[in-house]
């Protein structure tokens, strides 16, 4: 989990960063979730407290949400509270604003009597806006193939090593 808390126009203890931290953990552990992104940002203005917390998760949902008090403490609670109870309405299926739906292996016939390759679903965030010659680039013997949109024409493309050592690109033409 990458766990980031900042503080504007005053400084956060170590103690509230370990308290949030643990926070989180213990929610991500209470509903089952793995909490990818998480980002905290308080903020003083007057006599108030803003906190905003935005967490993303492996399935590829995200919470946002932000409150004020007169206490850092009192702030962060209210604020991590609209998080659970986010977390909650989207566990009962009422709401979820996930960009992407979670892949689940078992949608795929992936039973192991076929002895067949097993099929890994893997979920893109967003594609490197790129150049094929830059996308070429990153290739190498571990990255086999480079999944892109290319620059020229905001279509997805890939590129690709070929056994006979050249690289190969796809370049989708969409039809309308």
């Amino acid at each position: 989990m990458k766990f980031s808390f900042a503080g504007r126009h005053m400084e956060i203890g170590e103690s509230l960063t370990k308290r949030a931290k643990d926070a989180c953990v213990s929610i991500a552990n209470k509903y089952d979730v793995e909490f990818i992104d998480v980002s905290i940002v308080m903020k003083k203005d007057g006599y108030l407290f803003y906190c905003d917390i935005s967490i993303k998760t492996n399935s590829g949902c995200a919470y946002h949400a932000s409150n004020d008090a007169d206490d850092p403490n009192a702030s962060f609670d209210i604020t991590l509270q609209k998080i659970e109870q986010q977390i909650q309405r989207k566990k009962k299926g009422s709401r979820c604003s996930c960009k992407t739906p979670r892949v689940e292996i078992n949608n795929f016939d992936n039973s192991l009597e076929e002895k067949g390759p097993l099929i890994i679903a893997e979920i893109l965030d967003d594609l490197p806006l790129l150049s094929v010659s830059d996308a070429a680039k990153r290739l190498n013997e571990k990255i086999r193939i480079f999944i892109f949109e290319n620059i020229s024409n905001n279509a997805v493309n890939v590129v690709y090593a070929k056994t006979d050592g050249n690289i190969g690109w796809i370049d989708y033409k969409i039809k309308r």
